[in-house]
């Protein structure tokens, strides 16, 4: 069993149907694999070349976990910028376990969650903001049946609709309504918040009732912004349930737990407009910014991301 800082049980703050984690701990539920923190066993795909992403133990020279290691150069901005910083890339879990299908771990899922451990490096500057990983999705041709499940796997290996799911990101536009995106967000100080691609329904705008909620439908919504903070210098457990709703309905739900408390929570919401929507997997992306210099990293500094884990609730 590793030695870590924070409480593995975190990861899973809810119950689930089946699970996996790159963690070592030993965790006492049956129906939980582990896996290597490996490109292969995670089933990465799209990896953005330029970055650095080695796997390290954190803190060096200790029994802690293997992480991926993000470097933000000083000056680093956004992922097209240069020098470049952080990492981007999709992350579709290992492949379900059942004999008959070989679907990604998320796909046949209406109710998932994804979380890690993230630690921003002592002195860590956080500037104006920057992304962090989070679920996303994809539109699939046909309705969720077995043969779209097994289109769902296929794009999440690399096929065309995998371009659609890539489009909520950067501001864009076309098909905003056959995707989202959830990645987590740090602003000043290190304040959280979900930093949401969803469709632009009136349904939605009932995230407004939120404290700290901000909606920008040229870009993502900015949600409960400041309702936890990042410490540099220690772990925190983020922990992402996404309920996809019945099309035609406003009955979706998001909740973030943060470090094992139900933090940001959500209801009545449009994450899905189409019938051939599965859960693609997880936009793992750390960059500072917005597309602007002002939001650049303005030192060179370090984050931290470990025990990479994901269930199916439903």
């Amino acid at each position: 069993m590793t030695t870590t800082l924070y409480d593995p049980s975190h990861l899973f703050p809810v119950r689930f149907a089946k699970a996996f984690t790159t963690s070592t701990y030993h965790f006492t539920a049956p129906n939980i694999d582990h896996v290597l923190l490996d490109d292969k066993a995670l089933r990465v795909s799209r990896v953005a070349s330029g970055f650095s992403r080695k796997i390290v133990t954190c803190p060096a020279g200790t029994p802690g976990p293997q992480a991926w290691e993000a470097i933000y150069p000083k000056d680093s901005y956004k992922p097209s910028a240069s020098p470049r910083g952080g990492f981007s890339f999709y992350l579709a879990g290992p492949p379900a376990s059942d004999s008959t299908t070989d679907f990604s771990f998320f796909a046949a899922a209406r109710e998932v969650l994804f979380s890690y451990a993230v630690k921003f490096e002592h002195g860590f500057l956080f500037n104006k903001g920057g992304k962090l990983p989070g679920p996303c999705t994809l539109r699939l041709y046909s309705s969720p049946s077995f043969t779209s499940l097994r289109r769902c796997r296929r794009h999440l290996d690399g096929g065309a609709d995998e371009e659609v799911a890539c489009r909520c990101s950067g501001g864009r536009q076309e098909d905003r309504d056959r995707c989202f995106s959830l990645r987590l967000m740090w602003r000043a100080d290190g304040a959280g918040e979900i930093y949401a691609y969803l469709p632009n329904v009136p349904e939605n705008d009932v995230l407004l009732s939120i404290p700290g909620t901000v909606k920008d439908t040229s870009f993502g919504w900015s949600i409960a912004r400041g309702s936890f903070f990042f410490a540099p210098g220690r772990w925190t457990v983020v922990a992402q349930r996404v309920k996809l709703n019945d099309v035609g309905s406003a009955n979706g739900e998001l909740e973030l737990f943060v470090d094992g408390v139900s933090t940001i929570k959500a209801s009545g919401l449009v994450i899905s407009t189409h019938l051939d929507t599965c859960v693609r997997g997880a936009q793992m992306q750390t960059f500072f910014g917005g597309g602007s210099p002002d939001w650049a990293s303005p030192q060179d500094q370090r984050a931290y991301f470990a025990d990479i884990s994901g269930a199916m609730l439903s």
